[in-house]
């Protein structure tokens, strides 16, 4: 996928949003200060083989910017012994550590330079993001993907298969029907010994039951109990489903950041509802997709590779 399609499928999945600067860019610096050579800079990417060196003050603001075409002037004019200041780009287009990862593309798009500085709100120098950094950024937010409904065909593809199994072949099934949190986690208990059963590896069971009990609390927080434990064990995954009667999730992007929740009081004095939920599932899975929306069900798919342990 190049970096242009990758602009087009964020702009038309509106995926990302929890992206910024500061989670895409790589903090190992390369960096000279205004007084070292020509010389030395031409080393610094040559062996590290990147096409740019930011150049700092003795605080680390960034201050200028020496790329592989002013090394190329200055190795013709015979100038690889001048400081780099007399050479570097003083007018440098930086990124801040906090700009949205729509604002970083758009540079990428409207500058077409391979990398850019990264600057913190004081100006000193945090980061360099490259295309590379971007691509990466892409495809992990793609490898533990979550939609809305409407486009779970679209992205997903052969996932949309999975519901017709779950309905006709699960291999275990359990019904979350608590009234309140005394009974909580009792499906995950019994999914994680029908795994140990099946043979399957001690840490792959530990990371489908942990997500398979986040999923269950979530249910008996948020749907009043009422819900369904899926699975289905193949040789190489396990594909666990989770589904609930409740409201649904307005903004699946918010629900997935660490501490966000809806959950009362009562339910936090009783030591739930800390808002890691789900993100602990995504952490642990090695697929997810979730399916809400206003005043709809929710359904939480996760599957777990067996030969990734």
């Amino acid at each position: 996928m190049s970096l242009e399609e990758s602009v087009e499928a964020l702009r038309y999945l509106g995926l990302f949003s929890n992206l910024d600067a500061s989670s895409i860019m790589s903090t190992r610096l390369y960096a000279l200060h205004p007084q070292d050579r020509v010389a030395q800079a031409r080393a610094v990417m040559r062996e590290n083989s990147i096409s740019g060196v930011p150049i700092v003050d003795e605080q680390f603001h960034l201050v200028g910017l020496i790329s592989v075409s002013k090394i190329i002037e200055a190795l013709a004019d015979g100038r690889l012994a001048d400081s780099v200041d007399s050479v570097m780009t003083r007018a440098v287009v930086s990124l801040q550590a906090n700009d949205s990862f729509e604002t970083v593309l758009s540079y990428f798009e409207r500058y077409k330079f391979g990398r850019f500085p990264v600057v913190g709100e004081d100006g000193r120098l945090v980061g360099m993001i490259t295309d590379t950094d971007v691509l990466s950024a892409i495809i992990r937010s793609f490898y533990s993907v979550y939609v809305h409904d409407q486009r779970r065909t679209l992205t997903l593809g052969s996932f949309a298969d999975l519901s017709k199994e779950f309905e006709n072949s699960s291999d275990f099934a359990y019904d979350i029907r608590s009234s309140g949190l005394t009974n909580a986690g009792e499906g995950s208990a019994r999914l994680k010994a029908f795994l140990q059963s099946k043979g399957y590896a001690e840490s792959v069971v530990r990371r489908a039951s942990v997500c398979a009990y986040e999923a269950e609390i979530n249910v008996c927080i948020h749907a009043a109990g009422k819900g369904s434990l899926r699975a289905i064990a193949r040789d190489n995954e396990i594909i666990v489903r989770v589904e609930d009667e409740g409201p649904g999730i307005e903004n699946i992007d918010l629900a997935m950041q660490e501490g966000w929740s809806t959950a009362t009081d009562a339910i936090r004095e009783l030591g739930f509802g800390a808002g890691m939920g789900l993100p602990n599932i995504r952490r642990f899975s090695d697929h997810l997709v979730i399916i809400s929306g206003k005043d709809k069900p929710t359904k939480v798919e996760m599957i777990f590779l067996v030969d990734k342990e």
